[in-house]
């Protein structure tokens, strides 16, 4: 997906100031501005900006990228994380289904989530579930903010691993305040011999240790794509 690949050299300069990827896709030419991991200004052809995310969504193609050090942006246009652009355009995706007619003979788990601030412990537990059958998903681990684990899979210790969770959650530059847990965000955090993908999501945390033998990024945006999709 086109996505993954901008996110992965995204990730890679995350801490680097004023980047710039150039990138070819489907004979179109476009550019990313980007500095301390946010996106500062975007073209796509004629497409600027947020309307470049929306172009590049779902895109499966080949892409070639370049990437550029020190080239600020010409201007500031959207000073946003990825994760917040794909979330604005993901809310304005659901507010127009909201506003299409109900089908009020039909009544689904999904349609419950987003009339809720909060999932259902059961609906967690089916959630994650789905999550764990990713392809190089090793164990899961579903968590409140306050600690208590809602559900755990191919874990040992879950006491322990929801404090590893959460701390991790914590210590990530991406995810920013633990406090704030009203956001769809995650995030790759690495250790010794391990991978895990943390990700928030309407106050539950999603701990996702990955194998080796996978590409984290991959498992991460279809893990993602998962959340976004109930």
């Amino acid at each position: 997906m086109v996505l993954e690949d901008i996110k992965y050299q995204l990730d890679q300069f995350y801490s680097f100031e004023n980047i710039k990827l150039s990138f070819e896709v489907l004979n179109r030419q476009g550019a990313i501005y980007f500095s301390g991991g946010k996106i500062l200004h975007a073209f796509l052809g004629t497409k600027q900006d947020i309307d470049v995310f929306k172009e590049l969504n779902g895109l499966d193609a080949p892409i070639n990228i370049q990437v550029s050090i020190g080239e600020s942006a010409p201007e500031i246009t959207l000073d946003k994380y990825l994760d917040e652009i794909l979330e604005e355009i993901n809310k304005k995706s659901n507010d127009t289904d909201k506003n299409q007619k109900p089908d009020d003979a039909k009544s689904s788990d999904s349609e419950i989530i987003k009339n809720n601030a909060e999932y259902t412990p059961a609906l967690v537990v089916k959630i994650a579930e789905n999550l764990s059958i990713i392809p190089g998903v090793e164990s899961i681990l579903a968590v409140k903010e306050d600690g208590e684990v809602l559900y755990s899979k191919g874990i040992d210790d879950a006491d322990f691993e929801s404090a590893d969770a959460l701390f991790l959650f914590n210590q990530s530059k991406e995810l920013g305040d633990i406090l704030n847990f009203n956001k769809l965000k995650s995030a790759i955090c690495e250790a010794n011999n391990y991978k895990k993908i943390i990700i928030n999501n309407k106050n539950v945390l999603y701990s996702l240790k990955v194998s080796s033998e996978v590409p984290a990024l991959k498992t991460q945006m279809e893990a993602i794509k998962l959340l976004k999709e109930n």
